[in-house]
């Protein structure tokens, strides 16, 4: 529906401006500020548990820094915010600017609004921190593990979406649940591609571009969610804030590295903190301000993983739970694929049902109601450990070794995407949804 033929423009513009304006005066969190009785819990001390046992690091209590990142929930992405909801309302086609936008910068774009020149200054002039060797040898370590770490990112997500501000936010877009769910998972999929490919990050290239047109994407879908009446605003603050942009870069590098692991993978401590580096600037050009935290090493990456999980309890509200199941059975054989096309897509429902023995919480395992997955994880364990940790010893001993299966493994997840997305798919356009 056109912005111009809503029913009741002033409704919305007010709407506009509250929206705009959440952060205004907040001195509490979001749903208030409960980080202490969170580090005390059972459930704290068994999240400090699994993280020292996957990462090696022993996660504290870190109340200041914690308080930072929950106050950060109130915001969105403000210069982005303002900036599309300007054109949107001056009735321009907001998918078409932002193409010209992605494909020529601000020059691109006519009678840009202000906050749009702003965010091209921030996108196309990299901050100082910025080192490009650091970024690509962290592309160069994400992308090591290939389709595996398309799963791994996947089937983690199912204890995340137990939070229920992500619930309601992806649930709002209808694009996260029952037959939507894999096709999202495998646009999404594209985006870890492009991010990761050699140079993907550079100014106009795929993975800078993928980038941000998700974070100006990002703000038609906080604005939807947020008009809802489901929204509870006091309770969850901005739809797609800033806490969660700091959760996700660091579930996709400090996290995946070191809980692959199991899996025989073998990447060095150093090697772990570029992908971190990756994943920092991966969040600037989201739009991660940069005043809030983002730590630089794996015990800060860590710490600040372990606080964000203590201020966003489970829940098993229904909404978490359909969305989770959604994802999972997403992955079952379709009836009406081809034999061939079949029998890929139970390989992979397998290898995901083996994946949530060691990547998910047994709690949201028995709230999801998922398959018994230790038949599955002992076999794949099996088979996979072996393979991948030859294949690191030789990485790390051999430049030469460690090209060819960088190349390898990059044509394999490329392989894997193409086999399943269209051209009009890798194109998709949300409708709006006020």
């Amino acid at each position: 529906m056109s912005m111009l033929a809503e029913k009741d423009r002033d409704v919305e513009m007010a709407l506009d401006q509250k929206f705009l304006s959440l952060s205004a005066g907040r001195t509490a969190p979001p749903g208030g500020f409960l980080y202490s009785q969170a580090y005390n819990a059972k459930a704290g001390n068994d999240l400090r548990k699994a993280f020292k046992m996957v990462t090696g690091v022993s996660a504290g209590y870190n109340e200041e820094q914690a308080f930072k990142i929950a106050m950060s929930g109130w915001v969105g992405d403000p210069l982005s915010d303002v900036a599309i909801l300007k054109i949107r309302r001056e009735g321009r086609d907001v998918h078409a600017v932002m193409q010209s936008f992605l494909n020529d910068g601000i020059k691109g774009v006519s009678n840009a609004p202000e906050e749009l020149e702003q965010i091209w200054q921030q996108v196309s002039t990299p901050p100082q921190w910025v080192d490009w060797k650091r970024i690509e040898n962290g592309a160069k370590i994400y992308r090591r593990f290939g389709v595996e770490g398309h799963r791994y990112q996947g089937i983690s997500s199912l204890d995340m979406y137990r939070v229920l501000s992500i619930a309601r936010t992806l649930m709002s877009t209808g694009q996260y649940a029952d037959d939507t769910a894999y096709k999202r998972f495998l646009l999404t999929c594209n985006f870890w591609t492009q991010i990761s490919e050699p140079n993907g990050m550079k100014i106009f290239n795929e993975g800078w571009k993928v980038t941000l047109r998700v974070r100006l994407l990002h703000t038609l879908i906080r604005r939807a969610v947020f008009g809802s009446p489901r929204w509870e605003r006091e309770q969850f603050g901005m739809p797609i804030n800033q806490s969660g942009m700091l959760t996700a870069p660091l579930i996709s590098s400090v996290m995946m590295c070191k809980s692959l692991q199991i899996l025989g993978y073998k990447v060095t401590d150093e090697e772990v903190e570029d992908v971190i580096h990756l994943w920092q600037y991966v969040a600037y050009i989201m739009g991660y301000q940069q005043e809030n935290v983002f730590p630089s090493d794996i015990k800060g990456a860590v710490q600040a993983m372990h606080d964000s999980l203590l201020l966003n309890p489970p829940s098993e509200d229904p909404d978490c739970i359909r969305l989770g199941r959604s994802f999972l059975d997403s992955f079952k054989p379709s009836k009406d694929a081809a034999l061939m096309q079949r029998a890929r897509q139970w390989v992979d429902y397998k290898i995901g049902i083996a994946h949530s023995a060691f990547f998910v919480s047994p709690d949201t395992r028995r709230a999801m109601g998922t398959p018994n997955p230790w038949l599955w994880a002992a076999l794949y364990a099996a088979t996979q450990f072996p393979k991948n940790r030859i294949q690191d010893l030789r990485r790390l001993s051999s430049p030469s070794y460690a090209a060819g299966l960088d190349e390898k493994v990059r044509a394999e997840r490329k392989h894997w995407l193409q086999t399943q997305l269209t051209d009009a798919d890798m194109n998709y356009t949300p409708k709006s949804k006020y």
